[in-house]
């Protein structure tokens, strides 16, 4: 998945004018302004998310993504010119972005933007199969239709992003069930709010049948040192993930991710009392990435830490 915002341009000339042709102003020359956080080491699928901190004024080339892009304003707002071509008849827009700020551009549509001064922020990115899936059970349809969007503000866009963004900051507690899951529940919304079809309503019958349930959760208990997958869960259910999660929910009153780290700290409450491992060696074995991460799920749900529940 190629990057939302890959190539920045410096604005060493601030005092040009703004030109209010469908042409984007001129700026200096490029150069390649990585990101300060990305997802690209995480392993996570469907989803990408990029943090950068610009320290000057910039602008983007005129890009078109194969993939859904949302850019996030975080921190002091800032002036942005921006153009997208089906959009006010492709002319260049401009306004002011605050804190929550965010602009929606689908793929295969040209767009471009600029800022006035240094800004915070971070990049979304949703593979088009992800929307693609789920609009077949959402909206009853086999492709896609999101205009594109002049920039809004959605609380729930921002604290998906958010809590994205704080996962990859502490080195990946949630692992990638808990990031498929953040992308599966931003797809939906992003359908159910943005999308040009209209939402039919679905009524569930029912959670998972006993069958659906026990292969599930023994595979879970099988498998809580690897890597689990939201997909991979939903294809032992028989199931898309959009039926999965709200089903699995319904049975189990957790969704798979909670449910998944209860199990891995009731795993770990049993290793911890028969004395044989480190807390170190316990975490790896349950399937956290560090011990910091059984630490906090442990005190969440236990109360006591790791250690003091051992030595109890």
């Amino acid at each position: 998945m190629s990057r939302s915002l890959p190539i920045m341009q410096s604005a060493s000339n601030q005092n040009q004018s703004y030109d209010k042709s469908d042409a984007p102003p001129g700026y200096a020359e490029q150069h390649l302004i990585p990101p300060t956080l990305t997802s690209a080491e995480a392993g996570w699928s469907n989803v990408s998310l990029e943090y950068y901190n610009h320290v000057a004024a910039g602008e983007t080339p005129q890009l078109c993504f194969d993939h859904y892009a949302i850019a996030v304003t975080l921190g002091q707002g800032f002036q942005l010119d921006w153009q997208i071509a089906e959009v006010a008849r492709g002319r260049v827009q401009r306004q002011m972005l605050f804190h929550g700020g965010m602009t929606l551009v689908p793929m295969k549509h040209v767009n471009w933007g600029a800022w006035d001064q240094p800004f915070q922020g971070f990049s979304l990115s949703l593979k088009p199969e992800l929307l693609t899936r789920n609009a077949a059970e959402l909206l009853a349809v086999d492709q896609v239709e999101i205009p594109p969007q002049q920039p809004f503000y959605d609380p729930l866009i921002l604290q998906i992003g958010l809590a994205l963004k704080a996962d990859l900051e502490s080195q990946r507690p949630g692992g990638r069930l808990y990031a498929e899951a953040m992308a599966n529940a931003l797809a939906v919304h992003i359908l159910r709010n943005y999308s040009a079809h209209t939402h039919q309503p679905i009524h569930y019958l029912g959670g998972l049948s006993p069958t659906q349930l026990k292969l599930v959760t023994d595979y879970i208990i099988d498998h809580l040192a690897q890597e689990l997958s939201l997909e991979g869960l939903a294809a032992i259910a028989q199931l898309s993930v959009f039926h999965f999660c709200r089903s699995f929910k319904r049975s189990t009153g957790f969704t798979p991710h909670q449910y998944v780290i209860r199990q891995r700290v009731e795993r770990a409450k049993v290793l911890l009392k028969d004395g044989k491992m480190g807390i170190s060696e316990v975490a790896f074995v349950c399937g956290f990435t560090h011990q910091s991460h059984l630490n906090r799920h442990f005190k969440r749900l236990t109360g006591v830490t790791p250690k003091k529940f051992s030595t109890s």
